[in-house]
């Protein structure tokens, strides 16, 4: 592959040294240009490289206790879907002893001083543009690590669904029907009718999408307000912030009012200091 590459930039540099002398004036960025291209390549053969060179991270003490417990429940319910089994298994594992936990616990902790240690020795190994090139990928995979959390998050929160377009509805529900064996050639012949399809068909999927659209706003503003309930409100969106922080102060503040509305009459209303001893003691009087 890296003999391609030096073939590819020698080709390249063979087209430059053709140019005439009047694109001269073009010519004066192209060294520039040409070690940017040989530093990306660069980039990318390191990356690859350093992903098959990493030394991988260790199971952890609940995913060790996972990979052993799971073929015995899988042919005890061959039935139960993945999901099922994990949803078993993590019940397990919260109930699980200590003494019992702790040879998990010890052989992950083994693993894991292993792993740092080659890690380290891997290290010591690089240069310092793969040593930057392996902090990057570091920092993406937190960031994908960290979205797929949110997505999941957002999943065990119950936030509704969105709200599909008209050609979202038309696919789903003639992707079965559509010509074609792989997902890529139904996606094609789906595009084709779509764009085929006569104007007064279409309309009738774009009143689905508006349906659907209030549906999925309807849903949102009770979610939202769920969220600000159980104090999340970092997942409320703006618009719907500023909404829902204004009813809540127009709430309190109308509660505010009534609780001393009621004060004043309930004083109004109550009957003087000893008033009927008072009147007793005058009629015997």
């Amino acid at each position: 592959m890296v003999s391609l590459l030096a073939r590819s930039v020698g080709l390249l540099a063979k087209s430059l040294a053709g140019l005439s002398c009047t694109q001269a004036t073009r010519c004066s960025s192209l060294p520039g240009a040409l070690s940017a291209f040989q530093h990306t390549t660069t980039r990318w053969f390191s990356k690859q490289q350093l992903e098959e060179g990493l030394p991988k991270r260790p199971l952890s003490s609940f995913f060790r206790f996972v990979s052993e417990h799971r073929p015995t429940l899988a042919k005890q319910y061959p039935e139960a879907k993945l999901t099922e089994i994990s949803k078993i298994l993590a019940l397990e594992w919260k109930g699980l002893s200590e003494p019992a936990r702790k040879r998990y616990v010890e052989a992950a902790n083994e693993e894991l001083s292993k792993y740092k240690s080659e890690v380290r020795k891997y290290k010591e190994n690089l240069n310092p543009l793969e040593l930057q090139l392996l902090n990057e990928k570091k920092k993406e995979r937190l960031v994908k690590r960290k979205h797929i959390r949110h997505r999941r998050e957002l999943t065990i929160l119950g936030k509704p669904k969105g709200a599909r377009s008209a050609y979202n509805i038309y696919m789903s529900e003639n992707f079965q029907e559509t010509k074609g064996i792989s997902m890529t050639e139904k996606m094609k012949h789906l595009q084709e009718d779509w764009k085929r399809l006569p104007q007064s068909q279409k309309q009738m999927y774009v009143q689905l999408a508006q349906d659907d659209r209030i549906r999925y706003e309807n849903e949102m503003k009770a979610w939202e307000e769920q969220m600000l309930e159980i104090g999340r409100e970092d997942l409320i969106r703006l618009k719907a912030k500023k909404r829902l922080i204004k009813d809540s102060k127009v709430m309190h503040e109308a509660k505010s009012k009534e609780q001393l509305h009621k004060k004043v009459v309930k004083k109004q209303t109550k009957p003087a200091r000893g008033g009927k001893k008072a009147d007793k003691r005058k009629n015997k009087e």
